[in-house]
Parts: structure tokens; C-alpha cells; sequence
């Protein structure tokens, strides 16, 4: 189990894929099943966000994830 900050980033990443833009696009075009959830601050989503993306604060994240994403089932793309 990972002990300091830095492990537990270091074992994360080794287990969570990480996406481009490009690649997240592409699975949007080929019509993939998956929930994309902007993590952002609420004045940052308005900005400007992805299309299909629901606003999830990261502050809220753990609070609402099972409300927003029922299915455990369900991939999920962090932005």
C-alpha cells in the first residue's frame, strides 16, 4: 500500500489509463458508452466545457458520484 503522496500518485497511474483529448473524442464519434464528468469549478465549466459533460466539483465528487453515476458498471472520463 502506498505510503506517501507521491506513491499513492505513482500507483494511481499505474491502474488509471490516461486519455488526449483526441482519444476522447474518437470514442465520442464511435458512439462508446461512457460518462464524461467535468470536475471543475462551476465558473470554470461555464467558460467553456465538453459537450457531454456533466458538472461534478471534485469538492463534490465523492458526495454525489452515486446519484450522477448510478451504475457501477458505467466508465467514467474525468476532465
Amino acid at each position: 500500500m502506498a505510503t506517501t503522496l507521491e506513491a499513492m500518485v505513482v500507483a494511481a497511474k499505474a491502474v488509471v489509463p490516461a486519455l488526449t483529448a483526441e482519444q476522447v473524442q474518437a470514442k465520442v464519434h464511435a458512439g462508446e458508452s461512457f460518462v464524461i464528468l467535468d470536475v471543475r469549478e462551476k465558473d470554470e465549466y461555464d467558460q467553456g466545457h465538453i459537450e457531454q459533460a456533466k458538472l461534478l466539483p471534485r469538492g463534490l465528487l465523492e458526495f454525489r458520484i452515486n446519484d450522477m453515476v448510478p451504475d457501477k458498471n458505467t466508465n467514467i472520463i474525468l476532465h
